[in-house]
């Protein structure tokens, strides 16, 4: 396609760093990367609503114009070292975009960390303060020694043989002779094709990466411990992945958002979790002591509980090698 196309021409003497990669990451086929950057952290989810930010801060931690776009978010963070510029990596990222045909949303780059434009390390502040990082995988993008660096912003929307796809580049300075950069990748794909990814294979590939793998695909009713119908595909896959790793057992945790008393959610997490190895059991034949319940209801959050986007990433069944 013309914009994958351009991309890789823009950027065909890089040279892959696989080996000093995190376990399991890649880049995403659409945008490779900038020279000698490696990729330290990466994450997809399905189903995710991202808020992509279009102007500059109008009042405290306050902007006015915002998207909003749901679809396969794929999360990729580089840590680029050498002695060239933030501007450098700007003005890469700003060609292979427009190269590429993409339609830009919001375009800035600023040197001046305070500053209310498109592209600050404010205004970066502001955009990632709803599409929030995990807390725990050590993103420092927003922080660094080296402010003066400058910070840059890009947005922009694609269109990927009819889907469209929206691109969210981020950079900034840490120190003298180390950028950070995060790429977001949100592809509008449709509810079939997105739930494709939910399957054994994937669910391995992210158990063997980090241990665990969250599942927001499991549904239930409002309220309940009732698995619906529409999950018994993805309960199928989490059987299919027993099958496949004979010697894996996992704590099956249930989560929930904030709504309702903690004890009613401890009490509701920890009866979805046992309804999920009781349906792993009985109807797919798993072993009863692979499979440990849990319910911590809301207190691991991966996301705001002050949205219904972060409150759906919040309510899910994960998997936890034990």
């Amino acid at each position: 396609m013309r914009s994958c196309l351009f991309f890789l021409l823009l950027f065909a003497f890089v040279q892959p760093t696989a080996a000093q990669d995190a376990s399991g990451c890649k880049d995403h086929p659409l945008i490779t990367r900038y020279p000698g950057a490696v990729l330290t952290w990466c994450e997809e989810q399905n189903h995710v609503e991202y808020a992509i930010a279009r102007g500059p801060i109008t009042g405290y931690r306050a902007i006015d114009d915002w998207t909003m776009v749901k679809g396969k978010r794929t999360r990729l963070y580089y840590t680029i070292k050498g002695t060239f510029s933030v501007r450098d990596l700007y003005l890469n990222y700003q060609s292979a975009l427009k190269r590429a045909g993409a339609t830009m949303l919001a375009d800035g780059q600023v040197d001046k960390s305070t500053s209310p434009e498109v592209g600050s390390r404010t205004f970066l502040g502001v955009h990632y303060g709803r599409n929030e990082f995990p807390p725990s995988v050590g993103i420092t993008l927003l922080n660094g020694s080296a402010t003066s660096g400058g910070t840059f912003y890009l947005a922009a929307t694609l269109n990927d043989k009819g889907t469209p796809v929206h691109i969210v580049v981020s950079g900034a300075q840490y120190t003298s002779e180390t950028k950070l950069l995060m790429v977001d990748i949100i592809e509008e794909v449709g509810v079939a094709t997105d739930k494709i990814q939910v399957n054994a294979e994937w669910m391995k590939q992210q158990i063997e990466m980090n241990g665990k793998v969250a599942i927001n695909e499991i549904l239930f009713d409002t309220d309940k411990a009732t698995v619906q119908a529409a999950s018994n595909a993805v309960i199928a896959e989490i059987a299919k992945l027993l099958k496949m790793m004979p010697d894996l057992k996992l704590y099956v945790v249930g989560h929930t958002d904030m709504t309702g008393t903690l004890e009613h959610n401890l009490d509701l997490s920890q009866r979805r979790a046992a309804e999920v190895v009781r349906l792993l059991t009985t109807e797919h034949g798993v072993v009863a002591a692979r499979l440990d319940p849990h319910g911590v209801g809301p207190l691991a959050p991966v996301s705001s509980n002050k949205t219904e986007a972060g409150k759906q990433l919040n309510r899910r069944v994960e998997l936890v090698a034990r």
